[in-house]
């Protein structure tokens, strides 16, 4: 039994030495952390005061050199433990901004931050700021006695300390290393440290195990054998100590009762999680946190509702926290904020802390820090206002001292200015009528210099007398007023000379409370000469304006209106058909299109004033006419046009072109000649909702086409049908050039005999069009077409160049081939390269005659013409006037031109047998083109009674139906095979 107690007594002595070295070892740990925080705190807190220098230089552009060294006076002078701050250029370029290092030196720490070049450095690169701070200043104000110790803690004296920093020793003393010390990760901007910690006197002195600790063991031990022989004692006491225990429990029933409530009160739930099964048990006041239905039995789901209750933003970092927390095991403890979302969308931020207990569930609390997190929140945006608010009074007391700088820049300025032009300075007392006045204030007034007051007397003396009455009464009222004084006064200086002085003051009160006028004065003469120089220019340059906008006026209504007729020009009716075309409104308008007939003719006859007195007539009538508001213009040389607004109907636009052709029919006098001239009109409404202007005028321009094609000296109605004659001519138009490119168009030969022996004497060209679709078409269907088209002199060279090629193919089958006639319209008989083309042919005289058009003017024929006519017979090559008796051919154009025959047009032959006027008519034709030597041709012999009175009359050849068609090569070759037998019959 002794044996067993003096083991046990061993056995408690060794435990007992055991638990006093871990207390001495949680003892040292504890200090410590406390070191470690202090010292943290400290590092923390001076990086960021050097963090803070570096970013003002970094973002202030404007910082300068004093500004910077005032900062750091100010950061040495508050921060004893600092040493120095220098700058140097970076050695390692690739280090990044505003990363510190941090190395020890002797007895001083050496912090080098990279920053941005200086905004005044040059050239522009990266430096170092680098801070020396005292190692024993520094650990003195983080409040760590001596150098390598700590006071304080559980341990029964100070602690020796080592800082070690990259494996080199940053504070303490190196061999702390190698006493099995206590070691704590210590972390500051991003850099890595240790702290090592022993006590100072090691771990066997710190160990309170004294001779009188471990007699208390021996009495311990005698203690347990005498208990040994009370156990009877103790099994009585069994009773009385399961009567305690029960007392014990409803003690704890009542304190589990308080923190039931206190739970309650302050809103704080707890949970416990099972990390192997991961079923999370909750609290009502926990659920109820968490807005979920109250269940407290244990779930493997409700850790993932937890998740789900989690506001988004904060849900990743909560399953980081947790998953470091309860599976990766790299936290003790869980301590962290979050936000949920409530159903009726509301926020609540909790703070859920936990920890590990000794059987490895998790457990912990979640409360309610609401209220707190939106003080903080508040208190948060009223710092930064704060610091918004200290940095603009910054920036108020650096604009402050800025402006005093300014102002004593600006006041030495002004002397200067003020000497620079001569400005006298005055001040003025209004209580005893004196100023005074400084040196260049003397020198404009014309006075000695004297340092005396100026008396009122004086001064206005020296003005003009028209002046003084005014320059008092403005003194008086800026003076009472406590308005600008602003005035410009004339001064009389002894050499009678006039300068003009202007004067500025204002009221200022004085020190002392007496009220003067300050003000200073300068010489405005020149100014004055100016403005009165100025004002004549700008009267003179008024009266140009004027002339300028008159002249502007009339360039504008000159550029708008026809200056012979100061009708609305074509400029201006366009834009108001473009007017016209934008309203919106629905108009009801008509435009008249004019064209005046026999225009041409008579400024041929009797020159261009004859023609613009002409035009000056039309303008006149048709303003007459036409009623006030609607638009009259002329838009071409003899083209007029008119916008009607108020006749619009078919009835009322006949009675205005009607009076309008009457009143243009009425003859003028020029110069003593009777000029008389009619007028064309085409007439078209504006139908439809929307019609288009120029549309309207094209219609219009349609309508006078067909006016003039009905005999002109009229008027004409746009129809549909009109503008489906216009497009068929257009597809004509097109098929005419189109054949012209396929040889489409071919000769047809008409044969001629002489009247008494009908021997056949020649034939006739006609040109025929082998038209796709409509086969053979005439002359007469195309003409028209083709001469507005201006292709008929090259329908005339194919005509001309087909003749003479069948000619020659005529010779090579055995024919003789007859004299052919070709027709020439006036647009070839003008060209002045004919003859050229002709020589190129190698013509054979009599081989060819050029049939002319008596609708050519000849009485007055183009010089071109009368030569070229000339020069054909020079060629061989007779001429014959074609459809005699229907143009304007005289007697006069027949002496001149001398053609070789006239062609008597079928209209005068066809009512021969019928009609005795008529055949009176083609006899006397007959005599005189005899009389003259010139043979005559009748054309449109239909048959044996035309031929016999035609060769009674003494026609000299004959051409018609009675003797053959119009034939084709092919066709006119095989009948003049067949002469020989037709003559017979």
């Amino acid at each position: 039994m002794s044996a067993i107690i003096l083991a046990t007594g061993f056995f408690i002595d060794r435990n007992t030495g055991l638990q006093e070295k871990l207390r001495v070892q949680q003892a040292v740990r504890y200090s410590a952390q406390m070191t470690e925080r202090s010292l943290a705190e400290h590092f923390d807190n001076t990086l960021g005061l050097l963090n803070a220098i570096a970013d003002d230089i970094a973002d202030d552009p404007m910082l300068s050199p004093p500004e910077l060294n005032r900062t750091i006076r100010a950061t040495l002078a508050d921060n004893p433990h600092f040493r120095a701050i220098s700058f140097k250029p970076l050695a390692d370029q690739t280090r990044m901004a505003f990363t510190p290092m941090i190395v020890s030196q002797g007895q001083h720490i050496v912090v080098d931050i990279p920053i941005p070049p200086m905004p005044w450095a040059q050239p522009k690169q990266w430096q170092s700021m680098v801070t020396e701070i005292d190692k024993a200043a520094f650990l003195q104000s983080a409040r760590i006695t001596d150098l390598g110790t700590h006071e304080g803690g559980l341990v029964d004296g100070p602690l020796t300390l080592a800082v070690v920093h990259n494996g080199k020793v940053l504070l303490g003393d190196a061999e702390v290393l190698g006493l099995e010390p206590e070691r704590l990760d210590l972390s500051v901007a991003g850099s890595q440290f240790e702290l090592y910690a022993v006590p100072q006197d090691g771990w066997g002195a710190a160990m309170s195990r004294s001779p009188v600790g471990r007699l208390f063991l021996l009495a311990g031990i005698v203690t347990m054998m005498v208990a040994t022989f009370g156990a009877i004692y103790l099994l009585r006491e069994r009773n009385l100590n399961v009567a305690r225990l029960a007392a014990r429990e409803a003690r704890l029933g009542e304190l589990s009762k308080r923190l039931t409530m206190a739970l309650e009160t302050s809103k704080t739930g707890i949970w416990q999680v099972d990390p192997s099964t991961r079923e999370l048990v909750w609290d009502e006041r926990t659920a109820l946190l968490h807005g979920r239905d109250v269940n407290t039995e244990p779930h493997p789901e409700r850790l993932d509702e937890w998740y789900c209750a989690i506001h988004p933003d904060d849900r990743e970092r909560a399953e980081q926290l947790f998953y470091d927390f309860a599976v990766a095991n790299s936290q003790d403890r869980l301590d962290f904020s979050y936000r949920i979302i409530l159903k009726n969308g509301a926020v609540r931020h909790l703070r859920c802390v936990g920890a590990r207990s000794e059987i490895g569930l998790l457990t912990g609390i979640v409360c309610d820090v609401t209220s707190e997190a939106l003080v903080n929140q508040r208190l948060s945006k009223d710092k930064q206002d704060s610091d918004i608010k200290n940095a603009e009074l910054e920036l108020a007391l650096e604009e402050l001292s800025s402006r005093e700088h300014q102002l004593t820049e600006l006041s030495q300025r002004l002397d200067m200015a003020l000497g620079s032009y001569n400005c006298g300075t005055w001040e003025g007392d209004p209580i005893t009528k004196t100023a005074m006045w400084d040196e260049r204030m003397h020198q404009l007034y014309g006075l000695p210099y004297s340092d005396r007051p100026v008396t009122e007397s004086q001064w206005l003396g020296s003005l003009h007398p028209e002046d003084r009455s005014l320059v008092v009464l403005a003194a008086k009222r800026a003076s009472n007023l406590d308005n600008l004084m602003h005035t410009t006064q004339r001064v009389l200086l002894p050499n009678n000379e006039v300068r003009f002085i202007r004067s500025v003051g204002r009221n200022h009160i004085d020190r002392d409370g007496r009220k003067k006028l300050i003000g200073i004065a300068f010489d405005v003469t020149a100014d004055v000469m100016l403005a009165e120089q100025l004002r004549s220019a700008k009267a003179e340059a008024d009266m140009r304006n004027i002339e300028l906008e008159l002249a502007k006026n009339r360039i504008e209504y000159n550029a708008l209106h026809d200056p012979l007729t100061s009708l609305a020009n074509r400029r201006k009716f366009d834009q108001v058909l473009d007017t016209l075309g934008k309203s919106r409104e629905r108009e009801k308008y008509a435009i008249l299109h004019l064209d005046l007939d026999r225009f041409k003719e008579i400024n041929d006859t009797l020159g261009h004033a004859a023609g613009d007195a002409m035009l000056v007539h039309a303008s006149r009538v048709l303003n007459r006419i036409v009623a006030r508001g609607d638009l009259v213009a002329r838009i071409g040389g003899d083209e007029f046009v008119i916008l009607s607004h108020s006749a619009t109907s078919q009835q009322d636009l006949s009675r205005l072109a009607s009076k309008i052709i009457e009143e243009m029919h009425q003859p003028i006098d020029f110069e003593g000649f009777t000029c008389r001239c009619g007028v064309s009109i085409g007439i078209a409404q504006a139908m439809g909702a929307s019609p288009d202007p120029r549309k309207i005028l094209i219609n219009a321009d349609i309508a006078l086409y067909q006016a003039k094609e009905k005999g002109r000296n009229g008027f004409a109605f746009f129809t549909p049908d009109l503008q489906a004659n216009i497009i068929a001519k257009k597809h004509m138009a097109d098929d005419i050039l189109n054949g012209l490119e396929r040889d489409e168009f071919t000769v047809h030969y008409q044969p001629q005999f002489h009247a008494t022996t009908m021997q056949m004497c020649g034939a006739e060209a006609l040109v025929r069009w082998r038209h796709p679709q409509r086969g053979i078409v005439a002359t007469h269907d195309f003409l028209r077409v083709a001469e507005d088209l201006n292709v008929m002199a090259r329908i005339d060279q194919i005509v001309l160049q087909t003749a003479l090629k069948d000619q020659m193919r005529w010779t090579a089958l055995g024919f003789r081939t007859p004299k052919v006639s070709v027709n020439v319209s006036s647009k070839r008989l003008h060209d002045v390269t004919l003859i050229a083309q002709l020589q190129k042919l190698n013509l054979m005289p009599d081989t060819i005659c050029f049939e002319l058009v008596e609708s050519i003017f000849l009485d007055n024929s183009h010089g071109v013409s009368v030569d070229n006519i000339d020069k054909l017979k020079s060629l061989g090559i007779d001429i014959e006037i074609d459809d005699f008796g229907t143009g304007h051919t005289s007697i006069v154009s027949l002496l001149k031109l001398k053609p070789k025959r006239l062609k008597i047009d079928r209209q005068l032959v066809m009512p021969l047998t019928t009609q005795p006027q008529e055949r009176n008519m083609v006899r006397s034709i007959v005599e005189i083109a005899r009389s003259l030597g010139i043979e005559t041709v009748a054309e449109g012999v239909e048959t044996e009674a035309h031929a016999t009175i035609l060769r009674e009359i003494g026609c000299d050849f004959l051409q018609g139906y009675h003797f053959a068609k119009p034939l084709s090569f092919d066709d006119f070759t095989r009948f003049m095979g067949k002469l020989p037998q037709r003559k017979a019959s």
